[in-house]
């Protein structure tokens, strides 16, 4: 029965046969081309093109972007963790160190300072006039005693950075004078 009802299908589809191609079909179907082509039409056309691969460039870049975020998303929250692990961790020690090495090269190379009036007090220390220390004329000298280990760590960070910005006042003062 099946083989029934594809017999009837076929016999019910009525055959077209293709168009004989001649050279006289050639001609025709290149001269109905070549009158269809404008200026206008050639550059929609490839304006069209243009536009479409540059969209699947484009989608293509972006979906590459996508992938690239994915993959490294991650490593730079990892990275940024890292560095606040060894910032809270190491960098109060470091500190530290960099200012117990300092006070000791400063008493060996300049000896004990002769402290003067003082200037004012504050929640670790009291500040001191120096008339002449270690070629600084006249000068401030802070004398430091923290209570526990925090404030220690603290007070080496505070040190840490603040001897930057007096390194580079100090210099810029010498700049300034010698110009």
């Amino acid at each position: 029965t099946l083989w029934e009802q594809i017999k009837q299908i076929i016999q019910r589809i009525t055959w077209v046969s293709p168009p004989v191609i001649t050279l006289e079909w050639k001609r025709k179907v290149a001269q109905e081309a070549i009158e269809s082509l404008s200026a206008s039409k050639l550059a929609k056309s490839i304006c069209s093109q243009f536009r479409t691969r540059l969209n699947s460039s484009h989608e293509a870049f972006a979906a590459s972007l996508r992938q690239l975020e994915a993959g490294h998303s991650g490593r730079l929250e990892k990275t940024e963790d890292l560095w606040l692990k060894v910032r809270k961790d190491h960098a109060p020690r470091l500190a530290r160190l960099s200012l117990e090495s300092r006070s000791l090269q400063d008493v060996l190379l300049h000896r004990k300072p002769k402290l003067g009036q003082e200037l004012g007090r504050g929640q670790y220390g009291v500040v001191y006039l120096c008339d002449n220390w270690g070629g600084h004329f006249p000068c401030a000298l802070k004398s430091v005693v923290p209570p526990d280990e925090k404030h220690w760590n603290d007070l080496a960070l505070e040190f840490h950075y603040m001897r930057w910005v007096l390194v580079s006042f100090i210099s810029a003062g010498k700049i300034r004078s010698s110009q």
